[in-house]
């Protein structure tokens, strides 16, 4: 496992009466072994593809096939999608750049600014397009196509536009007509990779959704599934949920959030490659468990930007928060910080010091801090930060969050409130006429 997980300073025995007693997490673990077996036979049965396809490789071969096409032609992609179509892509994207893979630009918004600032600099004589939309009617998505693909056709020529673009979506159904992004695909001559059906957006970044702008940037998309795979392997055999860390922190989330009244769950990773993924963990978590007034709040941190903002709060503000820290390996690495001999005085800390043991003596100071106060921290270690570290995360957290579901009785897979949201939209856009109604 290419990462570790340590509850010792969530339990009342080390950090006091906010930390989860025994009683209360042994009744949540046993709660988990039916769950954890719904969760097998699910998987037995075939009816979770999203777990049962970090031991797929059937796929892998189109998903190299169209990075390497792309990156044969392209200094920059852009990514266009918007949720579980973007953020998995972006996890990814953010774990250094290969200098010979193209640059991955996301476009995630449609605020009209912001669009164009993204596009200023990108010569799109040599910019590819990755395209994203699981039910191929996304507006956000529709809208960035609709605005891009006129341009890269004037830059590259309507004829290339095949050669340096590909979009993902799902298959339509039998007889169905098509999405508006399918029929646009198909007009366009671009070549289309089908969304896993039985995968919804959020829990997409382990299939092509992801993979694909992993390949792009250089990253061996069967690294990335053997990292999750060794994570499904701890699931499936017969371990008890206390030796299985997804079970363990699902049994933790439940249990200290009952028992304390806790009622927002932190996620803080150090390592800065891994800030995009307290992106992607917060609409996994908000998504999946928002529903019947029953989860805590997911809160995105990153160490140690959030040292400076957000730790005042949880040190003495309400202690209502489970902290989730993600380490990495800093000590020893990056450059010398030693001060020069000019320097003011005072900074003897500092001499023969790397910029890698400030950030390892600060993880560890916000672990300490925290607990001195009460306040409940699970700390995960990793060792580096790469695909295969980045799929066993995903996993690991897809896993947690069904199992917390399963453990509150509320189904992860549903988002009824967003598409009323995506409703009322659709109609407030129909209502302002065909031109719209400019600056109002």
């Amino acid at each position: 496992m290419p990462y570790r997980q340590d509850i010792k300073t969530c339990r009342a025995e080390e950090i006091g009466g906010a930390g989860v007693s025994e009683t209360a997490l042994a009744a949540a673990l046993d709660a988990a072994v039916p769950a954890l077996d719904r969760l097998r036979a699910a998987c037995e049965a075939g009816t979770l593809p999203l777990i049962t396809m970090a031991g797929r490789g059937d796929d892998l071969a189109d998903i190299t096939k169209t990075a390497d096409r792309i990156k044969a032609r392209c200094t920059d992609v852009l990514a266009l999608g918007t949720g579980g179509s973007s953020l998995g892509g972006q996890c990814f994207g953010a774990l250094g750049h290969d200098p010979a893979a193209p640059r991955l630009h996301f476009f995630d918004n449609v605020d009209p600014e912001g669009f164009e600032d993204k596009l200023h600099g990108i010569d799109l004589t040599r910019a590819g397009v990755l395209i994203v939309s699981k039910s191929g009617t996304t507006p956000e998505t529709l809208a960035q196509a609709f605005a891009l693909l006129p341009r890269l056709a004037d830059a590259v020529g309507a004829a290339a536009l095949p050669e340096i673009a590909v979009v993902i979506s799902d298959p339509p159904d039998s007889g169905a007509t098509p999405s508006p992004l399918r029929v646009l695909a198909d007009s366009m001559g671009l070549p289309i990779l089908d969304h896993e059906p039985g995968i919804g957006g959020r829990f997409a970044a382990l299939s092509n959704v992801g993979l694909l702008p992993a390949a792009l940037n250089g990253i061996l998309p069967q690294e990335v599934r053997a990292g999750a795979a060794g994570v499904v392997d701890t699931i499936m055999g017969e371990g008890a949920p206390s030796e299985i860390p997804p079970a363990l922190g699902a049994a933790l989330n439940v249990a200290i959030a009952r028992e304390r009244g806790l009622t927002q769950t932190v996620l803080m990773p150090y390592p800065a490659r891994l800030a995009p993924f307290a992106q992607w963990h917060l609409q996994l978590w908000a998504e999946s468990l928002g529903k019947d007034a029953k989860a805590t709040t997911p809160i995105a941190a990153q160490g140690t930007v959030d040292q400076h903002s957000q730790l005042q709060l949880w040190l003495d503000g309400p202690a209502d928060k489970l902290f989730t820290l993600i380490f990495g390996r800093a000590r020893g690495r990056g450059p010398s910080i030693a001060p020069p001999a000019f320097a003011a005085g005072g900074l003897d800390w500092l001499q023969g010091r790397r910029m890698g043991d400030l950030l390892d003596a600060e993880q560890m100071a916000t672990r300490d801090s925290l607990t001195a106060m009460g306040r409940p921290v699970r700390v995960i270690e990793v060792d580096r930060v790469d695909g295969r570290t980045l799929g066993a995360l995903m996993m690991h957290f897809m896993v947690e969050t069904i199992l917390v579901a399963d453990l509150l009785g509320v189904d992860p897979f549903g988002q009824p409130a967003v598409e009323a949201g995506k409703r009322l939209a659709r109609e407030s856009l129909a209502a302002m006429g065909l031109k719209g109604e400019e600056g109002s």
